[in-house]
C-alpha cells in the first residue's frame, strides 16, 4: 500500500473516532454505523458510514467509498476512486402507521484520491494516457431509504451523486447501494 492511501486512511480513521467520541460526550438520542455495497460507474463501490443523531429529524453523516471501476472504450482503463464525504441529511417522510420505514435527503462536501491505471500513465499496448492519479475534492448530493428490521437495525437503500470539480476520470459521478445500518446507542 503507498503512503499516500496509509496517510489517506489513518487521517479518515482519527476523524471517525473523535466523531464518534463527540457523539458519545454529549449525550445524543442515537448514533449509528451502516456499511452498503453496489454500483458506481463504470464498476463497483462499497460505502460504510457513521451517523450522528441529534434528533428525530437530521443526522450528520461521514461515509467513506471505495469504488473498483474501468472504463471501456477503445483502451480498457481501470481506476480506483477512495472518498470521505462529510454531510447533513433530513428525514422528509416516515410512514404514519408504524414509523418503520423513512425517507432521507441530504448532501455535503467530499474530498479523496483517485488512482488511475493502478498509477501508471502508460496502457499495455504502449498508449499514453493524459491523466494522472490525484486527490479530488467535491461535494454531493444523497437519498436514503430506510426500512426498521428491529430495534437496532434497517436495511438501507443509497443513491448519491457526487461532483468531483478536479476528476480526470469524469466531473458527476453515481453510487447506488443497498445495506445495514445498525443503531449503537
Amino acid at each position: 500500500m503507498s503512503k499516500v492511501v496509509q496517510k489517506f486512511c489513518l487521517a479518515v480513521i482519527l476523524v471517525t473516532v473523535s466523531f464518534s467520541l463527540t457523539a458519545q460526550r454529549r449525550g445524543n438520542l442515537a448514533s449509528s454505523v451502516g456499511v452498503s455495497g453496489g454500483y458506481v460507474e463504470d464498476g463497483y463501490g462499497a460505502m460504510g458510514t457513521f451517523n450522528f443523531h441529534p434528533n428525530r429529524f437530521q443526522y450528520f453523516q461521514i461515509s467513506i467509498l471505495a469504488a473498483i471501476a474501468e472504463d471501456k472504450g477503445r483502451n480498457d482503463i481501470p481506476y480506483n476512486i477512495f472518498t470521505v464525504q462529510p454531510g447533513l441529511f433530513y428525514r422528509v417522510y416516515i410512514s404514519p402507521r408504524r414509523k418503520n420505514f423513512s425517507v432521507h435527503l441530504g448532501g455535503g462536501g467530499l474530498f479523496g484520491y483517485e488512482v488511475i491505471n493502478n498509477g501508471s500513465n502508460e496502457l499495455p499496448n504502449g498508449a499514453l494516457i493524459d491523466g494522472k492519479s490525484q486527490f479530488i475534492y467535491g461535494m454531493f448530493v444523497g437519498a436514503e431509504v430506510e426500512l426498521a428490521i428491529g430495534d437496532d437495525f434497517s436495511l438501507l437503500l443509497k443513491a448519491n451523486e457526487f461532483y468531483h470539480v478536479n476528476s480526470d476520470v469524469g466531473n458527476f459521478y453515481p453510487y447506488i447501494g443497498a445495506g445495514l445500518r445498525y443503531f449503537l446507542f
